[in-house]
């Protein structure tokens, strides 16, 4: 486990959310819009950098520079994931009965992984916030965005593929009756 503190996300659609650490500081928001097929556009801003997931382009952007998702990952083994912006890999894996997704860095000065535990709930207990722990080595913003970036997109197709079509998530996120 890191040294690094985690951030929270302060709602449980990870993609209508902002990231907080301890202290209540903002790192991160989430916004989506939606359309009537479901997700659109997922914006994450950082302090540093702004990333875009085109949910029906299959696209990731930071900054300028805009790739295919078929480009970025590529199936390693079993349930393994591998993500590459520039020259940084992170392979994505699964652990604990999918409770928590590792984005482990397969080469560089660092390969403690970023960790991200998925927001749980119970029937007696309050509900568990997702939450996101960054090595403390990773100190690029454009490296931290596209792990963040990587992780949502994986667990959010995870979670649909579990709980039915993207459609449940869009009516998860968004009133239809507004």
């Amino acid at each position: 486990m890191s040294d690094s503190p985690s951030l929270i996300f302060t709602q449980k659609n990870l993609l209508e959310s902002t990231l907080v650490d301890s202290s209540g500081a903002l790192h991160y928001t989430t916004t989506t819009t939606t359309g009537l097929r479901g997700r659109k556009v997922t914006t994450i801003t950082g302090a540093n950098a702004v990333g875009k997931i085109n949910w029906r382009e299959q696209t990731f952007a930071i900054g300028d520079v805009c790739r295919g998702w078929d480009a970025l990952r590529s199936r390693v083994g079993g349930g393994e994931r591998e993500w590459k912006w520039d020259k940084r890999v992170y392979t994505l894996t699964y652990v604990n009965a999918y409770k928590e997704l590792l984005a482990t860095p397969t080469s560089g000065p660092t390969l403690t992984p970023v960790r991200f535990t998925a927001p749980s709930t119970h029937v007696l207990h309050p509900w568990e916030p997702a939450t996101i722990t960054f090595p403390p080595q990773l100190q690029d913003g454009q490296e931290n965005l596209f792990a963040l970036m990587a992780i949502l997109q994986t667990e959010t197709m995870h979670t649909d593929k579990n709980h039915g079509s993207g459609l449940s998530a869009a009516i998860d996120s968004v009133s239809l009756f507004n």
